[in-house]
């Protein structure tokens, strides 16, 4: 672009007067702005497009990672847009040096401690039954490294592994995450007591971890055959998900004692996330390669974490740029405002987060200046209720895909929680092609 500005000076004015411009554009609804004759030709205009054509679909991605979350998730919940889906929690027990247990000492009970948290899905005013089962096979977390090239270790919303088809406990309880009961107590006396024996008698079974290991190989906690109205999310930390052993001893006063068996590593601790599709608008996405456009599902896409589902966006028009020369883009804004009344009875992410992807729905994270994960926080209307969104500065990937002067019409941006929540929440959001529409907002100087 060439200006009438004279020398260094003039330069520096026109540099000011464009940057005051581009901030005056971000807030306001213009869509043309002429600059002044003193330090441009009066054909140079700001303009601010967001008539680009957005295709949306929805994607669900083969797995994604559940384990190291600190969060157990039990129960089942259905609703007529995210269908039935059902959670399962998989979980073992740290092996300690448990210390002495007087032969005195006489057994009382034992129960799984599950602390609420506040992250819940569905009805919670009606009873909810959980149980717990014990573990035929041991938990073993799959190797990435042929995947990641790395060391670590994972389990998905996929992975399963063999128990007790009879449940050691059941509970059925009406559910108080914000009441006075922190906690629900799953009565595990039968194998408290054998384990007790055990530990008192130091028999061979709980003298090291991997003896340890064998004898308990885990638990799975599930809502059994019953269909509930909401999945609870109770804590999973090491010091939270513990199994504890009543005892007492009799003396001149009875002397009430317990043994407290912490869950074992969280890297072993994962949900299990099935889910039934059928009978929602996203009933043939398996069927179409794990991706249906929005024109199938009612103009509409869909994104909840734990589930795999992201709402995905191409931008098919923008290679229109590229028609003719006399233009640079200043900045770049994807607007995403959800569903009108969608969040009512589902609180919306704090967050979103972005990802670009490519022709087969591979991933990868879209960066900031600062190098962090792109995102934008959601931005409440209280006054009118009509403007609620998340604005993305996608800047510089609009800028990097034009810097050829080809903007690939396969390339897409996928909307999601952040990589650590993906498979931890259960939070959801629903946006439209049309009322409220995603738009990608473009600001750039045409002369």
């Amino acid at each position: 672009m060439k200006g009438t500005g004279k020398g260094k000076k003039g330069r520096q004015i026109l540099l000011l007067i464009v940057l005051g411009i581009v901030l005056i554009g971000s807030c306001t609804k213009t869509n043309e702005f002429t600059i002044g004759t003193g330090f441009m030709m009066p054909e140079t205009r700001l303009e601010i497009v967001d008539t680009f054509r957005v295709d949306l679909s929805t994607i669900l991605v083969d797995s994604i990672i559940t384990s190291s979350k600190q969060i157990a998730y039990v129960g089942n919940y259905e609703d007529t847009i995210f269908g039935l889906i059902t959670s399962r929690s998989f979980f073992d027990l740290k092996y300690d040096i448990f210390g002495e247990i007087e032969e005195k000492a006489i057994y009382d009970s034992a129960a799984f401690i599950l602390n609420y948290t506040s992250k819940n899905i569905g009805d919670t005013l009606y009873p909810m039954s959980v149980s717990v089962h014990r573990m035929t096979e041991q938990i073993v977390p799959i190797n990435l490294e042929r995947i990641l090239y790395n060391a670590s270790t994972a389990l998905f919303n996929t992975s399963s592994f063999n128990y007790e088809p009879e449940p050691m406990s059941t509970v059925v309880f009406l559910p108080e995450p914000n009441g006075r009961d922190t906690a629900v107590y799953l009565n595990v006396n039968a194998f408290g007591e054998e384990l007790f024996s055990l530990i008192r008698s130091k028999d061979e079974r709980v003298s090291s971890e991997d003896f340890f290991r064998n004898y308990v190989k885990g638990f799975v906690l599930t809502s059994g055959s019953v269909v509930n109205n909401a999945i609870l999310g109770f804590a999973a930390g090491t010091e939270k998900l513990v199994l504890k052993i009543f005892y007492h001893i009799n003396r001149e006063e009875q002397e009430k004692k317990e043994l407290v068996i912490k869950m074992g590593d969280i890297g072993r601790q994962f949900n299990k996330v099935d889910f039934d599709l059928s009978r929602t608008p996203l009933a043939d996405i398996r069927e179409n390669r794990n991706e249906v456009p929005a024109k199938l599902t009612g103009n509409k896409a869909f994104m909840q974490g734990m589930t795999g589902l992201y709402v995905k966006c191409k931008f098919p028009t923008v290679q229109n740029l590229m028609a003719g020369d006399g233009w640079k883009v200043l900045k770049a804004e994807l607007v995403v405002e959800p569903e009108k009344f969608s969040y009512e009875k589902f609180p919306l992410p704090d967050s979103l987060y972005i990802y670009s992807g490519d022709k087969k729905n591979n991933m990868s994270m879209l960066r900031d200046g600062n190098n962090q994960h792109l995102k934008a926080l959601f931005e409440f209307d209280d006054y009118l209720h009509e403007n609620n969104r998340y604005t993305f500065d996608i800047t510089d990937f609009i800028l990097n895909e034009l810097s050829d002067s080809y903007f690939d019409p396969n390339q897409s941006l996928i909307l999601g929680l952040a990589s650590t929540k993906q498979g931890a929440r259960f939070q959801r959001l629903i946006v439209e092609g049309r009322r409220p529409p995603v738009k990608l907002k473009l600001y750039y100087l045409s002369y």
